[in-house]
């Protein structure tokens, strides 16, 4: 198994919101569950991976967006909420690029813009010529985030974003469930989109509207998306908060975040009605705006300037009228919060849109004059009848999410679950997102000895009832929480000869198909069981993976099998998954976050920094030179599928004692043992040393902890033999920091990058011939898991050990698996070394005591930290020997794999 930490990216700063309410919707990260709250039947919320798709221009986009963040944690506590600018996506300069061209277009080209804007209502083609194009644009960039976060839905709050989930709907068949938001009271063409499953409006007099501007879209309407501290309150202490005098009626004047059109204009129209009113500006980024307000020398008490608020919501519920000219976030906010609007002078095209509809539903008044803003002022609040604050229209409870989360596939998602036909009437091969280039490796190299799959086995305690767990508590727990684990409902499909294999989504996925359970009879340990799962191939036609249940066993106990292709995943994506579907108790539940938190998700970079090209480079020198692995008498070509696999439990305490005794990491510790062992292999040929290849986690990016293979990784020579204990620790402690600081890990990952440019053929000739027994004799993997007193299907978790697959003449595998107070070893064996398993295992646990009662005797002559690495610095427990810690890596969790 192989590991990758997903880090926590720092939070972006800056403004957010129409109105600049001092927040971007990035904070830093709140607290989050692995699994969702500790429902271990699998009843209740259970945590999403939920992807906001935004833009930072103006701010209706990013305030939307961070009120479905907001509500994602009300619904789903513990969910992992991921957020994209869709122009960051698109290519260096381009955010800037738009947000110039439409403050431009709005402030000084106003015609241009309403052009524009009617062209595509009145001419289909340009309309869908349009959206082609930049759902093209976005899609492409979109696609690698996607794939990055692994989201199980996804949201968006701006046109281009859903232009570009829609473009990766129909080309790639993304099968998570899709929706979009529309921010403004009108929508147009391009926010709506039939391929997504549900498009948001924020009232009924928007659905006909919508209706012709997408025909067969997916409709509905909800409650206006803003955050729940917009809401009615006591006006008067609102204005207190917000240093104003209660007893005078306030007049907002908020037009967005780049204060956009006739702001001066109504201001001094406002401020003209004398001391009965108080005007508050909110000027957003507009300094200019600022300054010319400042210049205007009202009356002190008249006129209230204010770059960003900090409070909106106290601000909007203090105030008796709100003046605004675009119609996006702002209104909903005034709307929520049940304060009257006017809409002075709306800007061009999606402004004058706004104001027409809000106009006809009742929801706003238009001023196209100082003149007419005056009088319906001085009528509103100083007439007989009180400004009328407008209701809200909650359609869809919770903002639409649940609707969107159970919503059938749209026509998009269905047909990426199956072939149609095309134009020419022949059968069109299903819509489907292509393997990585490093996931695909895996699929080439499997054949019919050997099979790519790793995972774990689990031993669990009785349920809390004193009953083992069976496959109906697993049934039950796996339908609840499929919906939300993307990477079980992946299936393959042929993308043509000359081409990598595709993944399509499948919406449902029945968990019987893939759970087996067998009760074993008194005195049967399930070994033989255990065995037959691990040498059967998983069938490539379905979802893949299965699960086995080994029920029977003494005081209550069950063994559960999980495998994975490995072409879905490294050792952290096992981890990833089976994190989701364990549960903590319920007395050490986390608590949900108190609020909105969201991480910006970076879209995967190519290439790299001078320095890791170097790295690429040195490692590129070094693979060319290494020459063939040692020659051994086990190394032989695998006759059959057969596998024997013998796990063994050493305690935690133990292996660190040794390891610090030592001057080691764990994982140095662990290869050290494991280099002692493989002389029983081979005891009278076996050479000095024998060639292991060592998973390590050379890709720093934030990325999805559920899918994917994102590892590199090292060779080194193990050193058998005769050897005192710690000089062999010694010695393989610096063959790995050595080949670490070689960039072997970096080249290996670029080398694996590169092979995907090859047609589908070559690349899988080439993986075969690479993946063999002519360049390593062992497979080696160390994962460090965050598993501390988990429940899965409501019994306890008491032991994991890790499963690793062989390769090509390798017939064995060493996996280590670091899991609450126990290391767990997994030694799978092909059938050629089946009967040696005992003797392998019996030989790590003597290393170990060894190297303990050397501690103990408190021997000398142990090597330092860092020895053999000149100015490497000793890695903590749960981070990478010899490796630079690139981020914040969780608790117990190892960049080696």
């Amino acid at each position: 198994m192989s590991a990758t930490p997903t880090p926590t990216p720092a939070a972006r700063p800056g403004p957010a919101g129409g109105h600049g309410d001092g927040t971007r919707p990035v904070p830093a990260e709140g607290p989050k569950t692995d699994a969702g709250p500790a429902t271990p039947d699998g009843g209740g919320p259970v945590a999403r991976r939920v992807l906001v798709v935004s833009a930072d221009i103006g701010g209706g986009h990013d305030a939307t967006g961070r009120a479905l963040a907001e509500r994602v944690h009300a619904l789903w506590p513990g969910s992992r909420v991921g957020w994209v600018d869709t122009l960051d996506v698109m290519g260096p300069g381009v955010g800037g690029l738009f947000r110039r061209t439409y403050v431009t277009n709005v402030d000084a080209t106003p015609w241009l813009y309403e052009f524009f804007w009617a062209a595509i209502w009145r001419h289909p083609w340009f309309a869908v010529a349009s959206k082609w194009f930049t759902g093209a644009w976005a899609g492409r960039g979109l696609a690698r985030v996607v794939e990055a976060f692994d989201p199980d839905l996804i949201v968006s709050t701006y046109p281009l974003g859903s232009a570009g989930l829609a473009w990766l709907r129909r080309r790639r068949g993304l099968g998570v469930p899709l929706g979009a938001w529309v921010c403004d009271f009108a929508p147009h063409p391009s926010w709506v989109y039939a391929e997504l499953d549900l498009d948001v409006l924020v009232h009924p007099a928007a659905l006909p509207v919508a209706a012709v501007a997408a025909p067969g879209a997916p409709l509905a309407v909800s409650a206006p998306p803003v955050l729940d501290r917009f809401r009615p309150g006591d006006r008067a202490e609102a204005a207190r908060r917000c240093g104003l005098d209660p007893t005078r009626p306030a007049v907002v004047v908020a037009c967005g975040s780049y204060g956009f059109g006739h702001v001066e204009e109504a201001i001094h129209a406002l401020v003209g009605i004398g001391d009965a009113v108080q005007v508050v500006a909110v000027c957003g980024r507009n300094d200019r705006l600022v300054a010319r307000l400042a210049a205007l020398g009202v009356p002190p008490g008249r006129l209230l300037v204010r770059r960003w608020v900090d409070d909106m919501p106290t601000l909007l519920r203090g105030a008796h009228l709100v003046v605004t000219n675009a119609g996006g976030a702002t209104a909903l906010e005034a709307w929520a919060t049940g304060t009257p609007i006017v809409m002075y002078r709306p800007i061009a095209a999606h402004g004058v849109a706004n104001a027409a509809l809000m106009s006809a539903a009742g929801l706003a008044e238009t001023a196209r004059s100082p003149q007419a803003l005056v009088a319906y002022v001085r009528s509103r609040l100083f007439g007989r009848q009180p400004p009328a604050a407008p209701a809200p229209h909650p359609h869809l409870p919770d903002l639409g999410l649940p609707a969107l989360a159970d919503a059938p596939p749209a026509q998009g998602a269905r047909a990426a679950g199956g072939a149609g036909p095309d134009r020419r009437g022949a059968s069109a091969r299903p819509a489907s997102w292509p393997l990585r280039t490093q996931d695909a490796f895996f699929l080439h190299v499997q054949s019919d000895t050997v099979a790519q799959q790793i995972g774990t086995v689990m031993e669990l305690g009785p349920r809390q009832d004193g009953r083992p767990v069976g496959a109906a508590d697993l049934t039950a727990l796996l339908a609840a929480r499929l919906p939300m684990i993307t990477t079980l409902r992946r299936r393959l499909v042929d993308r043509g000869r000359w081409h990598r294999p595709g993944w399509v989504i499948d919406r449902y996925v029945d968990p019987r198909e893939h759970v087996e359970e067998i009760h074993v009879a008194p005195g049967d340990d399930g070994a033989a069981a255990l065995d037959r799962f691990w040498s059967e191939p998983l069938a490539l036609d379905r979802p893949l993976w299965r699960i086995l249940l080994v029920g029977g066993l003494p005081g209550g106990r069950t063994r559960v099998a999980v495998k994975l292709h490995h072409c879905l995943g490294d050792g952290l994506s096992v981890i990833g998954v089976l994190t989701r579907l364990l549960d903590r108790p319920a007395e050490t539940g986390r608590a949900a976050p108190a609020g909105p938190t969201a991480s910006p998700v970076a879209a995967p970079t190519r290439g790299g920094r001078p320095r890791r090209l170097g790295l690429v480079a040195r490692g590129l020198v070094r693979l060319a030179t290494q020459g063939p692995a040692p020659a051994t008498g086990f190394n032989r070509p695998l006759r059959s599928p057969r596998r024997r696999l013998v796990a063994a439990t050493l305690p935690a305490a133990e292996v660190l004692r040794a390891a610090r005794a030592c001057g080691a990491h764990a994982s140095e510790l662990m290869l050290a043992l494991t280099a002692r062992a493989m002389g029983v292999l081979d005891p009278g040929g076996a050479p000095p040393r024998l060639r292991a290849m060592f998973a390590v986690s050379e890709d720093p990016r934030q990325r999805a902890s559920t899918q994917g293979n994102w590892t590199g990784a090292v060779t080194l020579d193990l050193p058998l033999g005769r050897f005192p204990a710690r000089a062999r620790v010694a010695a393989v402690q610096q063959s790995l920091r050595a080949a670490l600081r070689s960039g072997e890990a970096e080249a290996a990952g670029a080398v694996m990058r590169a092979m995907g440019v090859l047609p589908a053929p070559l690349h899988g000739a080439l993986a075969r011939r690479v993946y063999t027994d002519r360049h390593l004799n062992v497979v080696v993997s160390y994962v460090s898991t965050p598993w501390h007193s988990r429940l899965l299907a409501g019994a306890p978790l008491l032991a994991a050990t890790p499963v690793v697959a062989l390769a090509r003449g390798v017939p064995l595998g060493v996996g280590v698996l670091r899991c609450g107070n126990t290391f767990g070893l997994g030694v799978l064996l092909d059938e050629s070394l089946a009967d040696a398993g005992g003797a392998f295992v019996d030989a790590v646990r003597a290393g170990l005591a060894e190297l303990l009662d050397g501690a103990d005797a408190g021997a000398t002559g142990g090597i330092e930290s860092g020895a053999g690495t000149r100015g490497a610095e000793r890695p903590p427990d749960g981070a990478p020997a010899g490796r630079r810690r690139e981020g914040p890596v969780p608790p117990g969790v190892s960049r080696c794999a």
